[in-house]
């Protein structure tokens, strides 16, 4: 059956995470790229994400695009629920969602399928979700004494040291950590915010990221902040960084990036489109993290990637949505 030309859409957006004012920005844009591409849009800001169980019109929408980051709009569980309540929906179900949101188990898969990232201590924190595995990386927080994770720290990764949240995006909550001496601050900083903490060998070099689109991949982005580095402050600031796309890397190193970036989208089993974000240091390269619900606003990647290539937002945003439909059929 051929699909409308005009699709009915509900763009989710808001949420109870730390990113809900990035999920507004992309969600704001994505209706208003849907209506310039002549579908029938709703915008839906959330209070919270469990706000979905009391829409029942969900599943007579053409697709649901959810565009929430963090939390449970993106770590699987509204995907879950989404799966239940038998909306179609755009971008990546529940399995590969948890597995990308949950940093520390997404690097063991790397691991494990060859694809080099940064070494690793991962922090978890009692109740946590996301924290039943457990290696020689994991580490109770309460445990241990942070003077001797310091020189963990420092013996196993070296300074500086990245420490983050492990279930947060958009760089929510990074933070640099030079020396033992800032070491237990920035932790603490971290676990106050109810998150298990992921520490990570801090790679020098160039910061770029790799979007797969529909089984296609876009051109490389080299991200240059003018001061410091891509912490949410460069990331969400206009002027802040510099954008190179392509990126100027030289072959075979560019070819390289982009097929682990596929390799990860594929182990994962992504849907529609991500984002993979790598270190370049020389012609070694370590990949970060992948990212199921990429965001949207007019500063992000994603978009950019496209353009480069030809794909207006409209049509971009409409490939996602359709590429739902097509796989909701029996």
């Amino acid at each position: 059956m051929t699909q409308p030309s005009r699709l009915r859409i509900i763009v989710l957006m808001g949420g109870e995470s730390r990113e809900r004012d990035v999920s507004l920005a992309s969600g704001r844009a994505v209706v208003q790229g849907l209506i310039d591409a002549g579908h029938d849009v709703e915008g839906r800001e959330l209070a919270r994400v469990s706000d979905v169980l009391t829409m029942t019109d969900l599943a007579a929408a053409d697709v649901v695009f959810p565009a929430l980051h963090g939390g449970a709009g993106e770590d699987g569980r509204l995907q879950a629920v989404l799966d239940l309540m038998g909306a179609t929906y755009a971008l990546s179900g529940p399995v590969a969602s948890g597995l990308a949101m949950d940093k520390a188990a997404c690097k063991r898969l790397m691991r494990g399928a060859g694809i080099e990232t940064p070494d690793w201590l991962h922090i978890s924190g009692d109740g946590c979700p996301g924290d039943r595995s457990h290696d020689q990386r994991d580490v109770q927080l309460a445990d241990i004494d942070l003077a001797a994770l310091a020189r963990r720290a420092g013996t196993e990764l070296g300074w500086p040291v990245i420490a983050k949240p492990n279930r947060d995006g958009s760089s929510v909550g990074i933070r640099l950590i030079d020396d033992e001496e800032g070491f237990p601050e920035a932790v603490e900083a971290v676990a106050a915010e109810g998150q298990s903490i992921l520490l990570e060998r801090y790679v020098p070099g160039r910061e770029l990221t790799a979007t797969i689109f529909m089984g296609r991949r876009l051109p490389l982005i080299e991200i240059r902040p003018h001061e410091g580095f891509y912490d949410y402050a460069n990331k969400y600031t206009a002027g802040a960084c510099e954008y190179l796309c392509p990126a100027p890397v030289h072959s075979p190193v560019y070819e390289r990036i982009s097929d682990d970036a596929q390799r990860l989208f594929d182990l994962i089993g992504c849907r529609g489109v991500a984002r993979v974000d790598f270190r370049l240091d020389g012609d070694t390269y370590s990949c970060l993290e992948i990212n199921t619900i990429p965001g949207m606003t007019t500063l992000s990647l994603v978009p950019k990637a496209a353009q480069v290539v030809g794909i207006g937002f409209p049509d971009f945003l409409t490939d996602l949505c359709r590429d739902a439909i097509c796989r909701s059929r029996p």
